[in-house]
């Protein structure tokens, strides 16, 4: 729930799991903030998110089908819900599904 990169750097000299993540590493505000605004972050998350859901369906804990269309959606570190109509959701499914194949294919 951190997003200020100077916060960051400081957890990375405070924080011992973000020690670890880090490999002790001393990373600069400055770094942190050019690489959350890139463009291959941007594609690393989209990727990593990608092969997180596939790693899912394969071990059987989720399947593709499952959509959840009952109008709640839930936003990470968000202090509400946030309402969706199902038909929004219907409509951009298989746009998303596409995005994904193509992503895959990369």
């Amino acid at each position: 729930r951190v997003f200020s990169g100077r916060k960051i750097e400081l957890m990375l000299e405070e924080n011992v799991p973000m020690m670890v993540l880090a490999e002790k590493q001393k990373i600069s505000y400055h770094t942190i903030n050019n690489f959350r605004s890139s463009k291959y972050a941007n594609e690393l998350v989209k990727k990593s998110f990608l092969y997180f859901k596939n790693l899912l369906e394969s071990e059987g804990l989720i399947n593709e089908g499952a959509v959840f269309i009952d109008g709640t959606k839930i936003e990470a570190d968000a202090n509400r819900y946030t309402f969706v109509w199902r038909k929004a959701v219907e409509k951009f499914h298989e746009k998303l599904k596409d995005q994904a194949v193509e992503l895959y294919d990369e």
